[in-house]
């Protein structure tokens, strides 16, 4: 699916847990670790972390001060991004192919639409369109985060929005807060700088594009985090998802829990 413009002025939002990156390393790479719960606890670092596509160096070298490589790696590119090259962390962590896209029906999203409303609303019909379609998916990537090697890192080409609406799920079913979920998807715009330049390193930008194409905008994921306020845990058990397997990601994510 071609990408939107993105708007540039997205408010950035910090989060305690960023890891500072440069051209040379992941450029979108966050810890989610010390985010709060609904009841007043908190997630634990090192447990799960999100980030853009790694490269081949990223393999030897991770973030500074961080244990590396991850124990479990969930990848969420459709094969054809990978251009028939290996995954560059495949020998050293447990790596799991979830093509999000690849899983939706061809032509699915905004079947019907005008023009003008797939431009503006793409992005926001694609969230939406994942979260309530994630039978392919959901069951492995949990059990997958509840029990694979730790610490699980789930990426996706820019780390931005697959990875954005598969991290929110995941927070969410864990009981972390609607506005912490949120600030972590924004947190994106912290990194747009780098991101653009990693990405034009690779080829896939211009390294002219202006870094607010690869930012993201947190209204985009507002009806997907409304959905999720209905029921937390409701798109994952709607997809087939155990209860128990929830229950012990939670205990896996959350302090105390």
């Amino acid at each position: 699916m071609p990408a939107a413009p993105l708007p540039t002025d997205a408010i950035p939002t910090a989060i305690p847990t960023a890891i500072p990156t440069d051209v040379h390393q992941l450029a979108n790479l966050r810890d989610v670790g010390g985010l709060p719960t609904v009841d007043g606890r908190r997630t634990r670092p090192g447990v799960l972390w999100r980030s853009d596509a790694p490269l081949a160096d990223d393999a030897e070298q991770g973030p500074e001060g961080q244990a590396w490589p991850p124990g479990s790696v969930v990848d969420l590119r459709n094969p054809e991004e990978l251009d028939g090259r290996p995954h560059p962390l495949a020998e050293v962590a447990e790596l799991t192919p979830l093509p999000l896209i690849q899983a939706l029906a061809p032509g699915v999203l905004m079947r019907g639409a005008p023009p003008e409303r797939r431009q503006r609303r793409g992005l926001d019909e694609l969230y939406l369109l994942l979260v309530r379609t994630g039978e392919a998916w959901m069951p492995e990537l949990v059990r997958i985060a509840a029990h694979g090697p730790g610490p699980l890192l789930v990426h996706c080409a820019a780390g931005k929005d697959r990875t954005g609406v598969v991290v929110a799920l995941l927070l969410r079913a864990a009981g972390v807060t609607r506005d912490a979920v949120a600030a972590d998807f924004a947190a994106t715009n912290d990194h747009r700088l780098a991101l653009r330049d990693r990405l034009a390193r690779q080829g896939a930008l211009d390294p002219d594009t202006d870094p607010g194409r690869v930012g993201v905008e947190p209204a985009h994921l507002e009806a997907v985090l409304d959905l999720l306020d209905d029921d937390p845990r409701g798109p994952l058990r709607d997809a087939g998802v155990p209860e128990a397997e929830m229950d012990a990601w939670q205990a896996r994510l959350v302090d105390g829990a």
